[in-house]
């Protein structure tokens, strides 16, 4: 279901309260619907924490990554397939060992 701008924010910034960490253990970034994105459940994911929520616009989904790295000090993703789309998603750099 694709949702605005301050929801994704919401419900990401919760996801990421429920796993704990530090804001700069997280990765945030925009990938379009077919990107190549690990999935959630698969046990060989490298993206501990990984959530993604589909925005109305890839305008909203941008919207949404630049405030998470700018107010939470998220970390913009590198090396997963990112660019110009509708999916925002966040994922750990790190997993949680404590």
């Amino acid at each position: 279901m694709r949702i605005g701008q301050n929801d994704i924010i919401e419900e990401l910034t919760a996801h990421m309260r429920k796993l704990g960490g530090e804001p700069g253990e997280w990765q945030v970034g925009a990938a379009a619907p077919n990107a190549k994105l690990p999935s959630q459940n698969s046990r060989e994911t490298n993206l501990p924490g990984l959530a993604c929520r589909e925005a109305f616009t890839t305008y909203a989904a941008a919207e949404a990554v630049d405030y998470l790295v700018s107010a939470f000090g998220l970390h913009p993703a590198h090396g997963l397939p990112c660019g110009p789309g509708s999916i925002v998603f966040v994922c750990r750099t790190t997993e949680n060992r404590g």
